[in-house]
């Protein structure tokens, strides 16, 4: 055959689209029958190595002709098929040493992308172990005679991409000879850091660590003076040169020990310190960035002192912030498998993607670079774990694509959004995308928004722009009122809803003002007491549309919002109760008490959706604590029901006990004799009242029907149906939550079948309704949701395993058709917005999840994940001096929570003194307690101390109380001190390893099973403490706090130590441990 019969095939075939798969199949043919059995049939070694090298020259000559000279595209797709598919090392070699002499550029860029799309996803270890022996000999040496004033700039980012990739493969340097290729790789760097800066960082650190040149030193040498060169920089893994000089490096040794751990421990602060921010919704407060530029100073008394300039503290705080949310998704992503908490990273994004642009436009000198220069700096294990935790998010979506499809990726991420809200606010310019895209990502830049303007699409279905968002929002609750929003999901045009829905797409700054016109006039609203607006706005917000409750809690905090609705329910509704004739005018009663209603649920959707406690946010005092008595109830009391009720006013007036018991008579007679309910009953009973009585006669009933005192239920199903008129719904607040229980006991106790069949009917009419009146439809959705997973769990439980079928496991279930209406209704509501800390199994159809089931407890102990393997892993991230938490923080609430911080704080000092005794600090040599006892301590005090206290009010009254000597609280010490029994440290984590450790990459991070052994004896059986009721006049210590726990154990040693039951040694201790913690108070930045 001729010599081009290879470019005969592989024109012929590409004008016949022929794809490259099955062109490879027509090549090997075409191989075998020309060369193969020629070569395979040469008895001589060295003449079958002869003919192997000219077959490989003659189809080289044929591929540099199809380079050179097709018009196709898929002829580069045949070449990427040829040379590496079926790779051949002769054939690869002769290749290319003659890449270079294809004059096609576009051919030529097309080339290099297809091989790096192909050794990207390179994982068949036979062509990976060939390919490691030609990266030396023939591959790198190749591509590194390039002419590179000649190269454009996309052929030089291609053969960039190209090299990064490759070199990916080689697990250790190589060394190359040559000074030209030494120069031409210096001069290739410098062309590629003109066009694309951050692909010339990641491919000069690539060779930096991959290629050695002989007899010179690294190109991209790290002028490694220290001991700590190789160590994360003040908030980066990078390496930060130091400023002593080597030659003193023997005299000062210790010290630059000393600040690499300083600069460890400043990198852990502030991650901790970031995230608690955000936990605590105060990264928006005026002083945050103020605060974030001192802790440097603060932190360290001998350290350096904190930049004035406001853009290199922007540039920290973005390299920060990116890096501490990377730790961030990647402890949740390999650590925390056994947690469904989605509420605080939902707080992150908000924080990169909006409030993080705000602070940068606002502070900044103007200089756009800032930008550029942050992001470059960031390590490339932070973006590869950022990446990697999106794409498993959308691995779901994306399982069953091609692997070696190479259309573009829609999977974007957060350092898009963070970008895509600069542009808009016009801090960068609209390709600026474009530098963070990887080569399988596209985005339409055109498409972006470069402005900040807040746009509708108004009824003549053309876009608006909105100038005045505060008369904006005031026209449009005006002309609605709840009602019109049907169950939440159905279409309205009311224009603050359609904001709502699209609330993520909405530029910060306009976020930031509708937030505060949102919580200016609900003030407004509350002090006008105009009713409808409260009411509206109460039912929109609820529904968190797009995230936006979350986002305005971000903005403005929820003690802002909560307080004036607070104030209506507790001061204002009795003011107005007893000031005004209810009877007067029934249109002002019905909007009245449905703002009473709407405001009662929204207050229950921020505490119960956010985990709020609303006492956090109220002034209470003794004098003013009755004031907010039912508030405060309406929490802390929702799950139950008591067994008698009484009347206790009738609109503010006194009403005996025995015209109070005739009232709770004739309520039952009116619903569940006569079936009827007089407008009379509904306008003189006061909504405070409804909220007890409602929920009252609905258990008695229940229990009435299960006992089978009551065995006609038709009556009591009418009955219940006034339990959702809109006068009365706030009554089902309490019931919702307390069923949640009662279904599971009654699984339980096991009732009969007659019986459990007609308690599911009755409560299938309460929240699977038939039919429901349009005023109530909102208000239903938004509080079944509230405890629809609770709900979901119980009525699941009444679901029948199905018979397995010829023996093999079936995971599908049966049951009644109400079970199956229940479900289906609470799964509905859950799926219209969002919700927060579930598993998403949950909100999935039952087809989806029958193979696994749901988990319907945000945090679960299991047999993978025990509570003493859980205390154990975050023991050892103290020890090891991780630059973050082992678990996020919200993950380690949960936890001491569930342990009580008095037990997580004794099992981690006694833990933790047991090793420095035994073993020293890390790295050191020394195995005193002394040496390095302030290193590893201060990580487990900050994390106390940001843990007790948010603000420096709240400090200075934790400072006060604790220099109190006063015995005041003072907890009764155990006969028997408790100690922890003796660990055993197996490993010890290199300083070196802090970033792997962090993204996942080391294992050693785990603890050793005699570690976990010691402490599981101690935690065991542990049961939460319950604190004494702590002094009104300090607030900060009304919650279990780390620093009472101090305190108390201080004062009961003292008092122990005079009565001689303790040694001096433990009694130094304890304080020493209490003066740590004190200092550490004084010293942090809140």
């Amino acid at each position: 055959m001729q010599s081009d019969s290879l470019y005969k095939l592989a024109i012929n075939c590409a004008e016949r689209h022929i794809s490259a798969v099955d062109f490879v199949n027509l090549y090997k043919e075409f191989y075998n029958e020309q060369y193969g059995s020629q070569i395979e049939n040469e008895e001589n070694p060295e003449k079958s190595s002869t003919k192997a090298l000219e077959t490989a020259e003659v189809i080289t000559t044929n591929i540099v002709k199809l380079l050179n000279g097709g018009n196709h595209l898929v002829l580069v797709d045949y070449v990427v098929q040829i040379l590496f598919v079926n790779y051949n090392p002769e054939l690869v070699k002769s290749t290319m040493s003659k890449i270079y002499s294809v004059n096609d550029e576009k051919m030529l860029v097309h080339f290099y992308s297809k091989s790096s799309s192909f050794f990207a996803k390179l994982s068949d270890s036979l062509i990976i172990e060939r390919l490691v022996k030609d990266l030396k000999n023939c591959i790198i040496p190749n591509i590194l005679s390039m002419e590179v004033n000649i190269m454009t700039n996309a052929l030089v980012v291609s053969v960039a991409k190209f090299l990064q990739v490759i070199l990916r493969f080689l697990s250790s340097p190589i060394v190359i000879d040559s000074a030209i290729d030494r120069n031409n790789i210096s001069s290739f760097l410098k062309k590629l850091s003109q066009s694309n800066k951050l692909l010339h960082k990641k491919v000069s650190q690539t060779m930096d660590c991959k290629i050695i040149f002989k007899d010179t030193k690294p190109v991209f040498q790290n002028p490694a003076t220290t001991p700590y060169s190789t160590s994360p920089s003040i908030t980066s893994p990078h390496f930060m040169q130091s400023p002593i000089n080597y030659s003193k490096q023997s005299l000062l040794m210790e010290n630059n020990v000393n600040k690499y751990k300083d600069s460890k421990l400043l990198r852990y602060y502030k991650n901790l310190w970031l995230n608690n921010k955000i936990h605590k919704w105060k990264i928006m407060s005026p002083d945050c960035l103020t605060n974030y530029a001192s802790i440097c100073t603060e932190l360290f008394v001998d350290g350096p002192s904190s930049s004035t300039l406001t853009d290199e503290v922007l540039i920290d705080l973005i390299e920060t912030s990116f890096i501490s949310f990377a730790q961030f998704v990647s402890n949740k992503q390999y650590h925390q498998s056994n947690a469904y908490l989605t509420l605080l990273e939902r707080k992150w994004v908000i924080y990169i993607s909006k409030q993080l642009p705000l602070l940068i436009i606002e502070n900044s000198s103007g200089n756009k670079n800032i930008i550029d220069i942050a992001m470059n700096k960031i390590d490339d294990k932070v973006t590869k774990a950022i990446k990697s935790y999106y794409l498993d998010k959308n691995d779901q979506k994306n399982r069953n694509e091609d692997l070696f499809d190479d259309s573009p990726s829609s999977t974007l991420d957060i350092r898009h959004e963070f970008i895509k809200s600069l542009i808009a606010l016009k801090f960068q310019d609209s390709n600026a995308v474009n530098k963070y895209l990887s080569e399988d990502q596209s985005l339409d830049v055109d498409s972006l928004p470069v402005n900040d303007n807040l746009t509708i699409t108004n009824a003549q279905e053309q876009l608006e722009t909105i100038v005045n968002i505060y008369d904006f929002i005031i026209n449009s609750l005006d002309v609605v009122s709840p009602d019109a929003f049907g169950d939440g999901i159905n279409d309205s045009n009311n224009p603050l809803r359609q904001l709502l829905l699209n609330f993520d797409t909405i530029a910060p700054t306009k976020q930031r003002e509708l937030s505060n016109s949102i919580c200016e006039i609900i003030n407004e609203s509350v002090e006008t007491m105009n009713f409808m607006r409260l009411a509206t706005l109460s039912s929109l917000l609820s529904m968190n549309y797009c995230h936006s409750l979350t986002s305005l809690l971000s903005y403005v905090e929820p003690g802002t919002l909560l307080k004036p609705l607070v104030t209506f329910i507790d001061i204002k509704w009795d003011s107005f109760t007893k000031n005004v004739d209810m009877n007067s005018n029934e249109s002002e009663n019905a909007i009245s008490r449905m703002a009473f209603n709407w405001v009662s649920l929204f207050i229950v959707t921020i505490g119960k959706m956010y985990h709020l406690n609303i006492e956090d946010y109220i002034s209470l005092t003794p004098e003013n604590k009755r004031s907010h008595a039912y508030s405060i109830q309406l929490l802390s009391e929702i799950v139950n029901i008591n067994d008698d009720f009484t009347f206790e006013s009738d609109l503010g007036k006194s009403v005996s006990k025995q015209n109070a018991d005739l009232e709770v008579q004739k309520w039952f007679q009116a619903l569940f004799v006569n079936g009827a309910l007089s407008d009379n009953m509904t306008q003189n009973i006061d909504p405070k009242e409804i909220i007890n009585l409602i929920p009252f006669m609905f258990k008695q009933v229940i229990l009435g029907v299960e006992s089978e005192i009551i065995d006609d239920i038709s009556k009591v199903i009418d009955g219940f149906a006034f339990f959702l008129h809109p006068a009365l719904i706030v009554g089902m607040i309490k019931i919702v939550f307390w069923l949640g229980n009662y279904l599971e006991t009654l699984k339980e106790n096991s009732v009969p079948e007659v019986i459990l069949e007609n308690v599911l009917k009755l409560l299938n009419c309460i929240i699977s309704p038939d039919s429901l009146n349009v005023d109530s439809m909102l208000f239903h959705t938004v509080l079944l949701r509230l405890n629809s997973v609770k709900l979901i769990k119980s009525s699941r439980n009444f679901k029948v395993q199905s018979q397995s079928n010829y023996g093999i496991y079936s995971s599908e279930s049966q049951s009644p058709p109400v079970v199956e209406s229940l479900i289906l209704k609470l799964t509905y509501v859950l799926n219209i917005s969002p919700f927060y800390d579930i598993d998403s199994k949950i909100t999935s159809t039952e087809s989806q999840y029958s193979q696994k089931q749901p988990a319907f407890g945000k945090f679960l102990l299991t047999n993978e994940q025990p509570l003493n393997k859980i205390i154990s892993n975050q023991i050892n991230s103290f020890w090891s001096l991780h630059s973050s938490t082992y678990y996020n923080i919200d993950y380690l609430n949960i936890l001491i929570e569930l342990v009580s911080p008095k037990k997580f704080l004794e099992d981690v000092l006694h833990t933790l003194g047991n090793k420095l005794t035994n073993y020293g600090a890390p790295g050191s040599r020394k195995k005193d307690m002394n040496d390095g006892w302030e290193q590893v301590y201060d990580y487990v005090f900050y994390f106390m101390v940001l843990y007790d206290i948010s603000s420096r009010r709240e400090a200075s009254e934790m400072i006060n109380w604790l220099e109190n000597n006063g015995k005041e609280n003072v907890t009764e010490i155990e006969q028997k001190v408790e100690t922890v029994p003796d660990t055993v440290m197996k490993f010890q984590t290199s300083q070196d390893d802090d970033f792997d450790v962090l993204f996942g990459e080391n294992e050693q991070s785990v603890q050793s099973q005699d570690d976990m052994n010691g402490v599981e004896q101690d935690i065991g059986n542990t049961l939460p403490v319950d604190y004494t009721v702590m002094e009104s006049k300090v607030p900060v210590l009304k919650h279990h706090k780390f620093g009472r726990v101090l305190k108390d154990k201080k004062l009961a040693y003292d008092e122990a130590l005079k009565r001689k039951e303790i040694t001096p040694e433990q009694h130094e201790v304890a304080c020493h441990y209490y003066n740590k913690y004190l200092s550490v108070v004084k010293s942090s930045i809140f």
